[in-house]
């Protein structure tokens, strides 16, 4: 996993390094399912989009056990639950569907490979997130 995640992370330094990643994820997201497009509808974007880069490193740091990633992956499950903004478990797959998508039209040493690195090192903070609906 270690060496997964050392892959991850200079995938992720590569994208975010283009200019409109974090926009094409959004656009890309939004446009994965209807449900998606509502609840993101009344979203200040720009501000998300501070807030996904944020996310994304903590995702990365989550199966290490890093403590303030843990601690803001908890967050976001409590925020995210069914009391809070109601993220059903299965809204997870399109956003990291829609991550990959966009990681592979940013990250030009993206292939198969790294694709499935991404998917295995998001797995555990986001089935803790959906867990906690």
């Amino acid at each position: 996993m270690k060496e997964e995640i050392s892959k991850v992370r200079l995938s992720y330094g590569r994208a975010i390094s283009k200019r409109n990643f974090l926009s094409r994820f959004y656009t890309l997201f939004m446009q994965s399912n209807p449900v998606v497009a509502r609840k993101l509808a009344a979203t200040d974007i720009v501000k998300q989009q501070e807030l996904l880069s944020q996310a994304v490193n903590m995702v990365i740091l989550f199966p290490q056990g890093n403590k303030i990633a843990k601690n803001a992956i908890k967050r976001i499950r409590e925020s995210h639950n069914r009391d809070g903004l109601a993220i059903k478990p299965d809204y997870y797959q399109f956003w990291i569907d829609s991550l990959v998508v966009a990681l592979a039209e940013h990250d030009p040493e993206f292939d198969a490979a790294l694709e499935q690195a991404w998917r295995d090192v998001a797995k555990g903070a986001i089935a803790y997130i959906a867990d906690g609906y």
